[in-house]
């Protein structure tokens, strides 16, 4: 395989009369999901004719069915796609256009009036309905043209993610990779097209590859989860059983959420087969409640990152009730390596930075060689030829094969199941008047954004979250603020953020608003 229009090229005709995908905003079959991406693609590339520069399909649409067919269209078309938040700010969607300079951006009547309202010109945009209602059929060889020009090395669609300087950057994933984790989780987990995916993750995040691409590899239905379930425990296990979903792959916050809730006590998940968590780092006792709740489902942790993803996999073992979960080991055409600052492999039992290697990595970040280069670096541990590493930043140890986590050597965090960039918070927290340094900490304890400020007066809170949400997405917010009037400094006259969490995070001291 070498394109990711493979897996529905395969199933369509076997499973054509099944339910590919249903959401809110409507159901198809695997047959009407390839009938509309075609003709998505014929209408955005008549000849299908991509040719050696892949070109930037923007998508600017709910998540849902409509949105899938948008995406496949890109990729039938031989171009890539770059799924976008309907809900960030609208500079920050601005500054992603900007970015890929797509040949057009697909959308809807509403996205359509928020995009022209903020500046993207009216001939860049591409309505969804006229697209799907194109009436030109594909002509005989449309899709093996497509195939024939494309390699598994080229890109298949960009994810944007925090960045440090506070403009996003975007991931650039290639098709091979997506293929080589997908043909792993299918033979791995022994997923058959029996299966019902209750899909939670935004399709801008990576983990959503995982349940779009199994879908279509297996033959089985993908079922999206309306968001506002999501902060109801209760209704989210309902919807559970009313669509008969058998397997789950959600951020770890939200099977936190149903445990501190105790909605298992009130209503059990009847078809789940499957619950695969990734994000940040489960909590031990939250896995243990829905182990001792749902002793027959099989549980699995998965490690991974926009630029890798998922790389490493915990099976969790039946009756589960330790005191951490480890990250496992790793994936097929996966390998981990923990090397120490001087770039030497780490000793067993040695805590040392995670890096990785292999089918999995992304191609780099788009327009970005500096960043790319720091980090997807030459492997350290010899010159003999290219092989590149990927610094994930995460700290690690390896005992007898099996992976541990040690947390984050840098700023980046993850929230909500997000990676996010302290440095692209302190960035936008800055901008505003009144503000002479930021500094942001991440509580992970209570879940919470601290950001820290220095200013002569305390700022007034509620307008400086308003004034925030214009330009950060809502996950990115800090939840609490500690005014100060010098942020401390270390020896490398560096923001001393062992301090601020020695003092403002663990003895809660200071001007919390």
């Amino acid at each position: 395989m070498h394109n990711l229009i493979e897996y529905l090229e395969g199933n369509y005709d076997a499973h054509g009369e099944k339910t590919a995908v249903e959401a809110n905003d409507g159901s198809f079959t695997f047959a009407q999901l390839r009938e509309i991406a075609l003709r998505i693609a014929v209408a955005i590339a008549p000849l299908g004719e991509a040719g050696l520069k892949k070109q930037m399909i923007a998508v600017y649409l709910p998540k849902g069915a409509r949105c899938l067919c948008a995406m496949l269209g890109a990729l039938y078309a031989g171009n890539v796609y770059v799924p976008m938040d309907c809900r960030a700010p609208a500079n920050r969607t601005k500054l992603i256009l900007e970015a890929i300079d797509p040949l057009c951006v697909i959308t809807d009547e509403g996205g359509r009036e928020f995009l022209l309202g903020n500046g993207v010109p009216a001939e860049m945009l591409t309505d969804y309905d006229e697209l799907a209602a194109h009436n030109n059929p594909a002509p005989d060889g449309y899709v093996q043209n497509t195939l024939a020009l494309t390699q598994d090395v080229d890109p298949a669609y960009v994810l944007f993610t925090s960045g440090s300087t506070g403009v996003p950057k975007g991931v650039v994933i290639p098709h091979r990779r997506v293929i080589n984790y997908i043909n792993w989780a299918r033979g791995f987990f022994s997923i058959t097209g029996e299966e019902i995916i209750g899909n939670q993750a935004p399709f801008y995040f990576t983990v959503s590859a995982m349940d779009i691409y199994l879908s279509l590899a297996t033959g089985s239905k993908l079922s999206i989860i309306p968001e506002d379930r999501f902060s109801r425990p209760e209704a989210l296990l309902q919807l559970l059983n009313d669509r008969k979903i058998t397997l789950i792959f959600w951020v770890s916050s939200v099977y936190h959420h149903v445990a501190q809730m105790d909605a298992l006590a009130r209503v059990t998940p009847q078809f789940l087969k499957r619950a695969w968590f990734v994000g940040e780092p489960m909590a031990s006792a939250s896995l243990i409640y829905w182990v001792k709740n749902l002793p027959d489902v099989n549980f699995a942790n998965l490690y991974g990152s926009t630029e890798t993803d998922m790389t490493i996999c915990y099976p969790v073992p039946k009756g589960h009730s330790a005191d951490s979960v480890p990250l496992g080991w790793p994936c097929a055409n996966t390998q981990v390596l923990l090397l120490t600052d001087d770039g030497a492999a780490a000793e067993p039992g040695e805590i040392a930075e995670i890096h990785v290697r292999g089918s999995c990595l992304a191609l780099g970040y788009h327009q970005d060689p500096e960043k790319t280069r720091s980090a997807f670096i030459q492997n350290p541990l010899h010159n003999n030829h290219t092989d590149i590493l990927y610094k994930t930043g995460d700290l690690g140890e390896m005992n007898d094969g099996l992976i541990l986590f040690h947390g984050r050597r840098d700023h980046q965090f993850k929230h909500l199941g997000y990676r996010i960039e302290a440095g692209e918070i302190e960035a936008v927290a800055a901008r505003y008047d009144g503000i002479q340094n930021t500094c942001v900490i991440y509580d992970g304890e209570k879940r919470q954004i601290v950001l820290f400020y220095e200013a002569d007066a305390p700022m007034d809170e509620l307008a400086y979250r308003r004034a925030l949400m214009a330009d950060l997405p809502v996950y990115m917010v800090p939840t609490r603020f500690v005014r100060l009037n010098a942020i401390p400094l270390n020896a490398n006259r560096k923001k001393n953020r062992i301090l601020l969490k020695e003092q403002y995070i663990h003895n809660q001291e200071g001007d919390t608003k």
